[in-house]
């Protein structure tokens, strides 16, 4: 706010010359009578026993303000003080940002950026340069790492802008998808996302099976996160493999000696047992199905179902004293 005007300077000019007359009522060349504040372009003066005095700034918006003190405009601080020619001129001082002075050189931030305050001739210039992070600056292009992922200073809208993931203190970008453990997770905004399961190096998604020493597990995604439940049993028939719910009963095993399984779900529902619950011996004339622990006659012979810890033998017995073997081999009739 520098100005020239020969108006001024002939103001000045007059502001040391001694009064005309003590005795006449005293003016400042027609401009104002004794005690008037005379505004001047942007100086005011004073009216005093026929002098101008420089009594301050005034404004573009036409405000006075007084030598020594400040006024706010826009982004600046200016202050009213006497240039080299002694006469008054607003200087910026500082730079203001929601009512807070700032020096010039100095970096302050609100919620949404960082800012560096610079002197200019008429006014100070507030710059963004970065963004802010819970009170603490960061440059443009510069990361930060928080709990929930990666984030780096977009200068287009000078926000912190999320970039990636953060997993066991590994970062990840948005769209990586990476395992930890038994889990593999997608890297997206809203940060890792459990999508799958892990079973020996092998990507599973969400309602995919495997089998593991004749069990049948499945992957299944609740709550964002994978878990792994067991869902049956497998039977080898020949070269195919048969999948088994949990609780269903099948026979194996070529005819005629054949036994009938089902598929256990352990006590703590971790996993599950495939288990012989009889023996069965199929003939043309039907199928006779026998408890462990007892036998039956069919035809001229005897049948007995033999339990030897988990596994289940089907034996015949022959001759007269089939059922006396039978008991001695510890069977009873069922």
């Amino acid at each position: 706010m520098h100005f020239s005007c020969c108006f001024l300077l002939a103001l000045a000019a007059t502001a040391f010359s001694a009064p005309a007359d003590n005795t006449k009522s005293f003016n400042c060349q027609g401009l104002g009578e004794n005690g008037a504040l005379i505004d001047s372009g942007y100086v005011y003066f004073l009216c005093q026993d026929g002098q101008l005095v420089p009594k301050g700034c005034v404004t573009r918006e036409q405000k006075r303000v007084e030598i020594g003190q400040t006024v706010d405009y826009r982004q600046s601080r200016l202050s009213c003080d006497l240039n080299g020619k002694q006469l008054p001129s607003l200087t910026p001082k500082a730079c203001v940002s929601q009512g807070q002075e700032h020096a010039f050189g100095s970096n302050f931030n609100d919620d949404k950026a960082m800012y560096t305050c610079e002197q200019g001739t008429d006014e100070a210039k507030i710059t963004a340069v970065g963004c802010a992070d819970a009170g603490k600056a960061v440059k443009y292009s510069e990361k930060v790492t928080k709990e929930d992922g990666v984030y780096v200073c977009d200068q287009a809208s000078g926000r912190l802008v999320k970039s990636g993931c953060v997993k066991d203190g590994k970062e990840f970008n948005l769209g990586d998808s990476f395992d930890v453990g038994s889990t593999w997770y997608n890297c997206t905004r809203g940060g890792p996302k459990a999508s799958g399961c892990v079973n020996n190096g092998k990507r599973l998604n969400d309602g995919d099976r495997y089998h593991d020493n004749d069990i049948i597990y499945e992957c299944f995604i609740e709550n964002e996160k994978n878990a792994v439940r067991v869902a049956g049993c497998v039977q080898q028939d020949n070269s195919n493999i048969v999948e088994r719910r949990l609780g269903c009963f099948w026979v194996e095993g070529p005819e005629p000696l054949q036994y009938e399984w089902t598929c256990k779900k352990s006590a703590d529902g971790l996993t599950a047992s495939k288990e012989q619950v009889r023996c069965q011996y199929r003939v043309s004339k039907g199928v006779y199905s026998i408890e462990p622990g007892c036998y039956r006659q069919i035809d001229k012979a005897v049948f007995g179902c033999v339990k030897n810890g988990q596994t289940l033998n089907l034996q015949s017995f022959q001759g007269d004293d089939a059922e006396k073997a039978a008991s001695g081999a510890g069977l009873h009739a069922c």
